[in-house]
């Protein structure tokens, strides 16, 4: 069974590039486009890894990483925070919400597979 990604991004051109940078099939992607969509996919996804942007519609990405890490079987899911250039990220609250690390968008799409590989082989 291949590992899957729940991407978490309400930019179309975010989940247009991480789906093309991981058009290989070595990775399942299931994305969403809001933090509440995120919350309710993720049980029935069972994601290997999370991506999500920190700032979204309704829900947040450091929402969606406390949700992640207060679920009862899945909580050791890792969670990489997305992060746009100019966006003001909060490395505290990213700790607090128990992220597991973060990527600065756009991203190269080389750095997103090692960082996400090395997170699922973990």
């Amino acid at each position: 069974m291949k590992p899957k990604i729940l991407l978490a991004d309400d930019s179309p051109t975010i989940r247009r590039l991480v789906a093309q940078t991981f058009a290989d099939g070595s990775f399942e992607i299931v994305e969403v486009s809001n933090g509440e969509a995120a919350i309710k996919a993720f049980e029935e996804a069972r994601p290997s890894i999370v991506l999500a942007d920190i700032y979204m519609p309704g829900k947040n990405g450091y929402e969606v990483c406390s949700y992640v890490r207060s679920h009862s079987t899945l909580g050791a899911t890792p969670v990489v925070l997305l992060v746009g250039a100019f966006d003001a990220f909060d490395e505290g609250v990213a700790q607090g919400a128990g992220a597991t690390a973060n990527i600065t968008k756009p991203f190269e799409p080389a750095a997103l597979i090692e960082l996400v590989k090395s997170l699922v082989s973990a």
